[in-house]
């Protein structure tokens, strides 16, 4: 079985139809998306509602842009999510353009899912996550030490995750440890949107990357014209543009 697997898609639309068509052309038989759906990039409503569309044919758990929406943002600063007044102005804004129907929607999504393809477990969670729906443990670049710690009450042949941008594989175990990258967020990756292919069966795994091409210029102006709350900020530290 072919699965695409996305995360941190943030809000771009294009990034993700771009992605969709890369798949549609594979062959891919079911989408794997570990959260971060909206946030930071121009089209919240668009994104939400192209996910929706896609509806049996994709497994998808919130992220913690998803729990702002759900269990609200902070109120001052500081604040145990290290959110400026300009971050949280940017999800007043956001929330603003969300329809009920997408919000229904967000609220419905799990912390975690655990699906059984091939005689294989696939463990999807946005990122290692504490007996109180925290995230935990947050660590740049981890080594299989660090996903061992991270991970470490899950049993599963395949752990998919996000929540760290930068891309990173890791098999070196008996486990498949897969994050894909942030698809909407390309940094100094300009033209890139990031996603992977698992390719499962009852004797092997196997993995796949993928760097889509897409017109990111045209997000940028969107983001640009718009010039919603921390736009400046955005375009520097997910967009590479200073």
């Amino acid at each position: 079985m072919k699965i695409g697997v996305i995360t941190d898609i943030h809000n771009n639309i294009d990034a993700l139809n771009a992605v969709l068509d890369e798949f549609a052309s594979l062959g891919i038989e079911k989408i794997i998306c570990s959260g971060d759906i909206i946030g930071i990039g121009p089209k919240p409503e668009e994104t939400v509602k192209r996910i929706m569309l896609l509806e049996d044919d994709i497994e998808c758990v919130r992220g913690n842009h998803e729990n702002y929406l759900i269990n609200g943002i902070p109120l001052i600063v500081p604040n145990d999510e290290k959110m400026g007044y300009g971050e949280m102005e940017h999800h007043k804004w956001e929330h603003g353009k969300l329809s009920e129907e997408s919000i229904e929607f967000i609220k419905a999504l799990p912390y975690t899912k655990v699906l059984k393809i091939c005689g294989k477990t696939i463990y999807i969670a946005h990122y290692a996550i504490n007996e109180d729906n925290k995230y935990v443990n947050y660590t740049p670049n981890p080594s299989l030490d660090d996903l061992e710690m991270m991970f470490q009450d899950v049993e599963a042949d395949i752990i998919v995750y996000g929540h760290n941008h930068a891309p990173l594989i890791n098999h070196e175990s008996n486990k498949w440890y897969i994050n894909t990258g942030s698809l909407g967020c390309p940094s100094n990756n300009i033209n890139i949107a990031r996603a992977g292919i698992i390719i499962v069966n009852e004797e092997s795994i196997k993995y796949e990357e993928l760097k889509v091409r897409y017109e990111v210029k045209k997000v940028i102006e969107d983001i640009k014209n718009i010039g919603y709350p921390d736009f400046k900020n955005i375009l520097k530290y997910f967009y590479g543009i200073s």
